[in-house]
């Protein structure tokens, strides 16, 4: 029989309550007159004190028109800068924002591709991402680090002497590089010490916006039941007299305790380009209930975006919408609820009238008002084991084991197990699921499976296991022990144990072996594998290492000194996850 298990972790939990406490009471202050009219008026959401107004520049040359914006939602993080157009182009001058010195460079493939760091004696750094090329002196500094540790990807810290930096000094060129789409700079204000992110909209900034956000619809959860055990009820929002209201002007509930989740987005003035709110906050008869600001937490917590969100709406294709109060399993410092729980609380069967007013980062503000009232008796609710979160979670049988760990789940889950038949050609067990890919997980979870093949001794090497779902796949190398193998994945859905003894494949673009490259510029291959994970990528011409950079899967490596004219021998290698190696030797001449 299988086994369920829920087991505390009395003193990480401990810890993250009393962490959270303490974010939630510095938020508090932080929003000092957050709620006034209708008790939930924004007069003071905006700081005063601490975002220096004027210390910063615009970082181009260019009227300021948003791609993208602070705390913008994004599948598996929220945004965490602002993404400046460059008018469709490349390689616009960028400048540092302020003085202050280049303090790290980070180089890697997706992601933030070339980046540029400045610390600044006020407390805050700069950072500058998606860049085509630095400024001179630094890109050859780069480039000799780079070659000294044989590694195109590279995150610098650079000492503080070096390459010191005033305001508007020329530091680089913007690009598309990384997980840039198109042409643009992403840039960010972040507190130096502690590393978190800042609103640079906050800083006075040349942006102009007078556009309130658009309401779209608002989400009805039970607040008795986890939101993966429940569909929501959406009411579509639509301007009136006094703002946005749904049909008819009423929502009806069973549940006496209610959470909202609101759909918005907001734009910038004289562009098209839908960008992300700032604040929310909820009201119910005038009585302030919840409410998040979009400020003020860094990359480790980029992630719970997935529990900020109704996580399983937009991953089945449906909007995004944004709960106005925490879920049991997050921590993130971004809500403030004025009541226990921040869930609208119906004590009787009498229409109430809620408030949400949202707001951008410039104070523009909509507002949505409409009557809620609970009608007829309270749901019958499922009984049946759930995993819990804030607590390790165990499920194991005779040939498939899932091991929670404490901060993974964000809601209720409920575990069922099913077991398919072999998909995978290479097949070592079934396919397995317990719990749905439309929930989300926080850290990474372990899973084992027994394979129900004979394997031959010594060759338990080359095993992975594949998830999938919900049109994503990942596979993870596995670890062996006692017959079981065990990996670390971070996405529920499918899993199975399958062997992999494909090879990536390297293709040469636009040469051949025995090509002569005289007044080539460049030298590219790309690289694929039966399950799109491969990395190791190395490339060495006459037995010395050159600078290949990637983009995707394709490898591009740039002429210079290090390729001199002659006859050359280049070796290029690269493997996949689950450890083959392609290794190719090309004859070449310049």
């Amino acid at each position: 029989m299988p086994g369920y298990f829920c087991k505390s972790s009395v003193n990480e939990f401990q810890d993250m309550v009393n962490w959270q406490a303490a974010q939630r009471v510095a938020l508090v202050t932080f929003i000092t007159g957050f709620f006034t009219s209708y008790n939930i008026s924004f007069a003071q959401e905006i700081p005063q004190t601490g975002y220096p107004k004027g210390y910063f520049r615009d970082p181009l040359d260019l009227p300021i028109h948003l791609a993208g914006n602070y705390g913008e939602l994004r599948p598996g993080h929220f945004h965490m800068g602002l993404d400046m157009k460059t008018n469709g182009r490349e390689n616009y001058p960028v400048y540092a924002a302020a003085d202050g010195y280049v303090s790290h460079i980070k180089i890697e493939p997706s992601g933030f591709g070339n980046a540029i760091y400045i610390n600044h004696p006020n407390g805050y750094t700069t950072v500058y991402v998606h860049l085509n090329t630095f400024f001179p002196a630094l890109g050859q500094y780069v480039k000799r680090q780079q070659y000294g540790m044989e590694q195109w990807e590279v995150f610098l810290d650079v000492p503080e002497n070096l390459f010191p930096v005033k305001k508007g000094d020329l530091i680089a060129y913007s690009g598309n590089t990384g997980g840039s789409m198109a042409p643009h700079l992403h840039f960010e204000v972040r507190d130096t010490k502690t590393d978190e992110n800042r609103n640079p909209i906050l800083f006075g900034l040349p942006v102009i916006d007078d556009v309130p956000p658009t309401l779209q619809r608002v989400g009805v959860y039970d607040g008795n039941e986890s939101t993966y055990l429940q569909i929501p009820h959406l009411y579509s929002l639509a301007k009136t007299a006094e703002g946005y209201s749904v049909p008819g002007g009423l929502v009806t509930t069973h549940s006496n305790r209610v959470r909202l989740a609101i759909g918005a987005v907001d734009h910038q003035t004289g562009s098209a380009s839908t960008l992300g709110i700032y604040s929310a906050a909820v009201s119910l008869d005038g009585q302030p209930v919840s409410g998040f600001v979009l400020d003020g937490f860094g990359y480790e917590s980029t992630r719970y975006v997935n529990a900020h969100i109704d996580y399983g709406l937009k991953t089945s294709g449906g909007p995004f919408l944004e709960y106005l109060s925490a879920l049991p399993g997050s921590p993130l410092p971004i809500y403030h609820d004025e009541n226990e729980d921040g869930l609208l609380h119906l004590d009787d069967e009498f229409p109430h009238t809620v408030v949400i007013e949202v707001r951008d980062g410039y104070g523009n503000a909509s507002t949505a008002k409409f009557k809620i009232r609970k009608a007829g008796p309270d749901p019958i609710y499922d009984q049946g084991s759930t995993f819990l979160p804030n607590q390790v979670n165990v499920f194991e049988n005779s040939e498939f084991l899932l091991y929670l760990p404490v901060h993974c789940l964000y809601d209720e889950a409920r575990p069922v197990f099913v077991q398919k038949g072999t998909v995978e050609l290479a097949a070592a067990s079934p396919v397995y699921n317990l719990i749905s890919a439309l929930v989300p997980a926080q850290d990474s979870f372990t899973v084992s499976i027994k394979p129900t093949i004979d394997l031959t001794p010594g060759e338990t090497d080359r095993y992975l296991i594949l998830q999938k779902g919900a049109g994503k796949e990942h596979v993870s190398k596995v670890i062996w022990n006692k017959g079981w193998a065990t990996a670390r994945l971070r996405d529920f859905g499918d899993f199975q144990l399958i062997r992999d003894n494909i090879p990536p494949v390297i293709n040469p673009l636009g040469w051949h072996d025995g090509s002569n490259l005289k007044g080539k510029g460049l030298i590219s291959v790309s690289v694929k594998d039966n399950y799109g994970v491969f990395g190791d990528f190395r490339g060495e011409l006459d037995g010395k290492w050159i600078m290949f950079s990637q983009r995707g899967d394709v490898y591009t490596y740039h002429m210079d000194e290090h390729f001199p004219e002659g006859e050359h021998m280049l070796v290029l290698s690269v493997a996949d996850e689950a450890g083959n190696i392609t290794r190719k030797t090309y004859h070449l001449s310049r």
